[in-house]
C-alpha cells in the first residue's frame, strides 16, 4: 500500500476552513431574515387596528394573517421537496430572490388597491414568497448547521421574538408619517433588505451525503466518502480503485470507471516490450485491463510472415472486387425496376376532366349541375361548378369544420394531457397519499391538535391583542399597546434562554414542556378573555408570551417524539396542510362573532376552551405515556405475588405437567408463587406432589428374565 503524504493534510484543512467561514458568515445572514419576514404575521395585528379604522370589518382584516399561514402550509410541502432539486450554489439563490420579489410584490400592490383587497393580497402572494424562502433558506441551513440544528432553531426563534418586539413601533412610525397606504411601500423597502443577507449565504458541496439522509431525522449520521481523486493515475500502483457509483455503466462493463484509460499524454505505455505469460482478453479491443497488481495485461499479437503478407493481401483484393460486382448488380436491378414503375404510372394517367372520370363521379351521393356563365368573354375557357345539393353532405362538411376549429393538434393534445396527468400524479403524490397514510395512524390526530394550537395562537390570538388593547376601557394608547407587544416578545425571550437546557434534552421530555406550554396559554386567553383594565390585559400578555415561547419551541419535537422518527417524515407535510385547513375552519367559524360587541373577549374565551380541550388530550397523553414507560418498569422490576398459596416448603410449584413456577416462601407459615418466572419443563415430564425436583421425569419398572443359568448348567455336563 502507497501512502501519500502532502497534499491531502492541506485540502482537509482547507475544507475544515471553508466551512468554518461558511459558518461564520450564514449566521447574520440567517439572522436577519428570521427577524424581518415572519414578522408580517406576528405583527400584523398593528396594521389591523388601522385598518378597521378604515371601516374594514374585523373578521376581514383577521383573514390576512390566516390566509397568510394557510397558503405557506398548503406550498411549504411542494417547495421542500423541490428544494433538493432547486439546491445547489445558484439554484437556492434564484428560488429564494424569487420568493423575496413575490412577497414584495404584495406589499406593493396593497398600495394601489382598495382596502377591502389588502387581506387577500396581502395573505396569498406573501405567503407563498414566504414559503419559497423558507423552503431555500432552511434547506441551506440544514446543510451547514447539520450537527447544530437545536441551537440554530433557536437563534430563528429569538430572531422572530425580536422582529416582534421591533417592528409593531416601526410600522406605528411609518404609518404616521407616510398614512396607511404609502407606509406598504417603505415596508417593502424594509424587507428588501433581506435580499443580500440571502445572496450571502454559501452552500458546502463537499461533504457528500447518501439518499438516505433525511432533513428531518436526527438518526442520520454521517458517513465517510472515500473518492479517487488523490490517486496519481500516471504510474501504474498495486493499490485497488474505490467503485465510483456516480459514474458507473450498467449497460457495458467496459465503460466503468474501474476498466477506464484516463487520457494522459506525456505517460506512454508500460511493458511494450514484453510479453505476458498469462493472457487475459480485454473487454473490448481497445481497452486495456490490469490485473490486481496493477499490471497491464496486454492481448496476445500473433507471429507475422512474408508469406501470410501476400496470402492476406491476395484475398483480400479477391473479396473486394466480389463485393463490386454485388453492388453493381443490386443498383442494376433497382434501375430497372423503378423504370418499370415509371412507365405504370405514365400509361394510366388520365385527365380530370374525361369521360371515364365523369362516369366515375355519377355514382356519388350529390348531384352534379354544370353552370355556364355568360358574362365570361369567349376567349375564356367555359368553367364548371360543382353545386353539392344533398343535406347529409352540408352536415358532414359543417361538422368538419367545426371540428377543426374547435380541435387542437395531436401533438398538443398529447402535450396538454402529459401536463395534466404530471400535475395529478403530484397532487397525488403530494397531498392524497401521505393524506390516507396520516390518517390511518391514530398518532396523528393528537399532533393535529399540537400543530393547530400553535397557528391558532399565531394567527388569531397574537393579531387580536393590539385590538383589544385599543378596545379596552380606559382606552390604551397605541404607544402603550405596542409596548405590551414588546413585552410579549420580552417573555418569548425569557423562555428561549432555557435553549441551551433543550438542547441536552431527551426529546421524549419535550411533552412536559409542551404540556406546560399549553396549560399557560389556556390560562392567558381566559385571562384576556376576562381582562377589563390595563393592568389585567398586561397581566394577560405576560402569561401568553411564555406559554406561545413554549409551545413553539417544542411542539415539533413534540410530534416528531411522538409519531416516531419513521412516521414524522411521512406525516410531516400532512401535519402543516391539514392544520392550516384546520385553521381556515376556525376562523371563518369565529368571523360571525368578532365584529358583535364584547365579540374579541368572547373569542378569547373560545380559543381558551379550544387550547383546554387539547390541554386535556395530552393530559390523557402524558399520563398513559408515564405509565407505560415508569410505573410499568417499576412493576416489572418486582416481583408480582399471587394469591397465598401453600407450597409445603418446596422451593417450586407443579402449574401443569411442562411449566413449574418458583415458590416463595415469605415468612409466617405464608408462602406464594412468582408470576414473573416460569420454568419450562419437557413435555414428558409429571406434575405430582410427590415431586422432589422441578421437572421429573415418571419412574418407570421393568422386570428382567434371566435365562443364562440354563446355559451355564449344559456346558457343566458336556
Amino acid at each position: 500500500m502507497i501512502f501519500r503524504i502532502g497534499s491531502a493534510p492541506n485540502d482537509n484543512i482547507s475544507k475544515c476552513v471553508d466551512k468554518q467561514v461558511n459558518t461564520q458568515v450564514n449566521v447574520p445572514a440567517y439572522f436577519l431574515p428570521q427577524v424581518c419576514l415572519p414578522s408580517l404575521v406576528l405583527s400584523y395585528g398593528v396594521l389591523l387596528v388601522h385598518l378597521v379604522d378604515y371601516e374594514v370589518p374585523i373578521w376581514l382584516g383577521l383573514s390576512a394573517p390566516t390566509l397568510f399561514i394557510v397558503t405557506y402550509s398548503l406550498t411549504q410541502c411542494w417547495c421542500r421537496e423541490a428544494a433538493d432539486s432547486w439546491g445547489g450554489p445558484v439554484g437556492f439563490r434564484v428560488m429564494a430572490a424569487l420568493g423575496i420579489v413575490v412577497l414584495l410584490a404584495s406589499l406593493l400592490i396593497c398600495a394601489l388597491v382598495p382596502y377591502h383587497w389588502h387581506p387577500y393580497i396581502y395573505g396569498i402572494l406573501g405567503g407563498f414568497g414566504s414559503s419559497l424562502i423558507s423552503a431555500q433558506v432552511d434547506a441551506v441551513v440544514f446543510d451547514t448547521y447539520d450537527s447544530q440544528l437545536g441551537l440554530v432553531r433557536g437563534l430563528c426563534f429569538a430572531g422572530q421574538a425580536f422582529g416582534l418586539s421591533l417592528f409593531p413601533h416601526i410600522i406605528t412610525i411609518l404609518i404616521e408619517h407616510y398614512e396607511y397606504a404609502h407606509a406598504y411601500v417603505v415596508l417593502s423597502g424594509i424587507m428588501l433588505q433581506t435580499l443580500p443577507c440571502i445572496l450571502l449565504l454559501k452552500v458546502d458541496d463537499t461533504p457528500k451525503r447518501p439518499v438516505s439522509f433525511s432533513r428531518y431525522s436526527d438518526l442520520a449520521k454521517t458517513y465517510a466518502v472515500y473518492s479517487n481523486e488523490m490517486i496519481d493515475t500516471s504510474f501504474n500502483a498495486t493499490e485497488l480503485q474505490l467503485h465510483d457509483l456516480s459514474k458507473k455503466c450498467w449497460k457495458s462493463p467496459s465503460d466503468d470507471n474501474l476498466h477506464r484509460e484516463f487520457d494522459n499524454e506525456d505517460s506512454e505505455p508500460a511493458y511494450t516490450n514484453e510479453v505476458t505469460a498469462t493472457i487475459t482478453p480485454p473487454p473490448s479491443p481497445e481497452e486495456k485491463r490490469r490485473n490486481i497488481f496493477g499490471v497491464e495485461i496486454l492481448p496476445e499479437i500473433p507471429e507475422e510472415s512474408e508469406d501470410t503478407d501476400d496470402d492476406d493481401y491476395f484475398l483480400s483484393s479477391k473479396g473486394k472486387d466480389k463485393n463490386n460486382k454485388q453492388r453493381l448488380s443490386f443498383a442494376i436491378k433497382r434501375l430497372s425496376t423503378l423504370g418499370d414503375n415509371l412507365d405504370d404510372c405514365i400509361s394510366n394517367q388520365s385527365r380530370r376532366d374525361s369521360q371515364s372520370d365523369r362516369d366515375g363521379n355519377e355514382s356519388r351521393d350529390y348531384s352534379e349541375v354544370e353552370v355556364t356563365y355568360d358574362n365570361i368573354s369567349p376567349v375564356t375557357d367555359v368553367q364548371r361548378e360543382k353545386i353539392f345539393n344533398s343535406f347529409s353532405f352540408r352536415c358532414r362538411s359543417a361538422y368538419a369544420r367545426m371540428r377543426r376549429r374547435i380541435w387542437m393538434p395531436s401533438y398538443r393534445v398529447y402535450r396538454i394531457r402529459r401536463r395534466m396527468l404530471y400535475l395529478m400524479y403530484n397532487i397525488n403524490d403530494t397531498f392524497v397519499k401521505p393524506l390516507t397514510r396520516s390518517l390511518s395512524c391514530w398518532r396523528f390526530y393528537p399532533s393535529l391538535t399540537l400543530a393547530f394550537a400553535k397557528l391558532s395562537l399565531t394567527a388569531v390570538g397574537l393579531a387580536l391583542l393590539p385590538l383589544m388593547a385599543s378596545q379596552m376601557q380606559p382606552k390604551i394608547l397605541t404607544t402603550e399597546s405596542n409596548f405590551l407587544m414588546t413585552l410579549y416578545a420580552f417573555t418569548w425571550v425569557c423562555f428561549l434562554l432555557c435553549t441551551p437546557w433543550l438542547v441536552q434534552t431527551p426529546k421524549r421530555n419535550f411533552k412536559y414542556v409542551s404540556l406546560i406550554g399549553l396549560m399557560i396559554s389556556t390560562a392567558a386567553c381566559f385571562i384576556l378573555a376576562e381582562a377589563d383594565n390595563h393592568d389585567m390585559f398586561s397581566i394577560g400578555v405576560v402569561v401568553a408570551g411564555f406559554g406561545y415561547g413554549a409551545i413553539t419551541s417544542c411542539w415539533e419535537t413534540t410530534v416528531q417524539d411522538f409519531v416516531g422518527p419513521r412516521k414524522w417524515s411521512k406525516i410531516h407535510s400532512t401535519l402543516e396542510t391539514v392544520s392550516g385547513c384546520l385553521l381556515a375552519l376556525f376562523v371563518v367559524g369565529i368571523s360571525f362573532i368578532v365584529g358583535n360587541d364584547k365579540g374579541l373577549p368572547l373569542v378569547m374565551f373560545i380559543l381558551g376552551i379550544v387550547l383546554s380541550g387539547i390541554t386535556l388530550i395530552w393530559v390523557v397523553l402524558l399520563v398513559v405515556s408515564i405509565y407505560i414507560t415508569k410505573l410499568r418498569a417499576v412493576v416489572l422490576s418486582l416481583p408480582s405475588i399471587a394469591a397465598n398459596f401453600d407450597c409445603n416448603g418446596k422451593p417450586f410449584h407443579c402449574v401443569n405437567s411442562t411449566h413449574f413456577m418458583i415458590c416463595v416462601d415469605l415468612g409466617s407459615g405464608v408462602s406464594s408463587t412468582i408470576d414473573d418466572f416460569v420454568i419450562p419443563c419437557p413435555p414428558t415430564t409429571v406434575c405430582q406432589g410427590t415431586n422432589r425436583f422441578e421437572c421429573e421425569f415418571p419412574v418407570v419398572i421393568t422386570t428382567t428374565t434371566t435365562v443364562a443359568p440354563q446355559v451355564t448348567s449344559l456346558k457343566k455336563k458336556h
